[in-house]
C-alpha cells in the first residue's frame, strides 16, 4: 500500500513538473517572439540619402595627384605644359583607379596664325574625362566633352569642372562620379549662368554617362549695370532615393525658384529700393530608363516674362 501511494505521489510530482516546464517553455518562446517583433520595429528602415541640400553645401574633391596626371598626359600624347591646371581636377574612384577631368590646349592650323582682329576666337581648349590606372597612369577609358570645350574669346565662359568628394552608389554594382560645370555670360547687362550636373560610371572599363547635364542652378535676368536688375534663380537639392527603377536608384530633386526685383532709389539718397522676393518650390523624381536617367528639359521661367 505504501509503495502504491509513493508511486502515485511521484507520478503527480512529475506531471506538475512537466506542466511547469511546458509553461516556462511557452513563456520563453513568447518572450523571444516579442523580442523579435520589437527588434524588427526598432530596426532602421532604408532612408533616402541626401547628396546635397543646396548648391552652397556641395562638398567638393580637393584631390589632384600631379605625378599621376603627368603620367596620364604622357600616355595621351598631350604636353603637360598645354594643360590648364586651374581647370583640372580629380577624385579617387577606388584603390586602383582615379578619375580626372582635364582641360588642355588643342593646337590647330588657325592657332598657329597670328590673329588680332575683333573676330579672333582665341585658343581652343578641350575638356576630357579620364579613368586612369593609379599604378602607371595608363588610360582605362577617355572621352572628350565637346559641350564643355571652348574657344578662349567666346561670349560664354566655362568654369573649372567641380567633382563631388563622395561617390554615388547607384545600385549594388554601380558607383558613379558626380560633377558639375558652370557656364556664364560675361555681360553685365544680360545676366545668365547655369550649373550642369553629370554622373559618370566606369562599366566594363568603359565610360557611361548615366546622367548628363542636369541643371542644378540657373540664373536669368537683366541689369542696367548699376543698381536696377530683375533676376530669377533656380537652386536645387538632390536626394538618392531608396526606390529603384530598372535596377538604378531614383534621384529626387527639390527645386527652389526665387525672383528678385531691385529698382534704383532717389538720386539724393543714392539708395536702392528692393521688392520682396517671390519664391516657388517644386520637386522632380528622375528615373533610370535602362540607358540613362531621363529628364525633360525645362526652360520655363516661373516669374520672368521671358517664355
Amino acid at each position: 500500500m505504501k509503495i502504491k501511494t509513493c508511486t502515485i505521489l511521484i507520478g503527480t510530482f512529475l506531471f506538475f513538473s512537466s506542466c511547469e516546464k511546458n509553461k516556462k517553455q511557452a513563456i520563453d518562446e513568447n518572450s523571444t517572439l516579442a523580442a523579435d517583433v520589437q527588434t524588427e520595429n526598432l530596426r532602421p528602415k532604408p532612408v533616402e540619402k541626401l547628396l546635397f541640400k543646396d548648391n552652397e553645401n556641395i562638398v567638393l574633391s580637393d584631390e589632384l595627384d600631379l605625378n599621376l596626371l603627368k603620367k596620364a598626359t604622357a600616355n595621351l600624347n598631350i604636353s603637360y605644359s598645354d594643360l590648364r591646371i586651374n581647370e583640372t581636377t580629380s577624385v579617387s574612384y577606388n584603390d586602383e583607379i582615379a578619375f580626372f577631368v582635364i582641360t588642355s590646349l588643342v593646337k590647330t592650323e588657325e592657332s598657329e596664325k597670328e590673329n588680332t582682329g575683333e573676330d579672333d576666337p582665341g585658343d581652343y581648349f578641350e575638356r576630357k574625362y579620364l579613368f586612369v590606372n593609379k599604378a602607371d597612369g595608363k588610360i582605362i577609358d577617355q572621352e572628350t566633352d565637346f559641350n564643355l570645350s571652348y574657344n578662349e574669346n567666346e561670349g560664354m565662359k566655362f568654369s573649372k569642372t567641380s567633382i563631388l568628394k563622395d561617390l554615388i552608389q547607384l545600385n549594388e554594382n554601380t558607383t558613379g562620379v558626380a560633377f558639375y560645370t558652370e557656364e556664364a555670360s560675361g555681360s553685365r547687362v544680360a545676366l545668365y549662368s547655369q550649373q550642369k550636373f553629370t554622373i559618370i560610371a566606369l562599366i566594363n572599363d568603359k565610360i557611361k554617362k548615366v546622367l548628363y547635364e542636369y541643371p542644378i542652378r540657373k540664373t536669368q535676368g537683366d541689369s542696367n549695370g548699376r543698381g536696377s536688375f530683375e533676376l530669377e534663380t533656380l537652386e536645387t537639392g538632390l536626394i538618392i532615393s531608396n526606390e529603384q527603377t530598372n535596377g538604378f536608384l531614383d534621384l529626387i530633386v527639390s527645386k527652389n525658384f526665387s525672383y528678385e526685383l531691385a529698382v534704383e532709389g532717389g538720386e539724393e539718397t543714392d539708395s536702392t529700393e528692393q521688392s520682396s522676393i517671390k519664391v516657388k518650390k517644386e520637386s522632380e523624381r528622375i528615373k533610370y530608363n535602362g540607358q540613362a536617367y531621363a529628364f525633360k528639359k525645362d526652360d520655363r521661367y516661373r516669374f520672368l516674362d521671358y517664355n
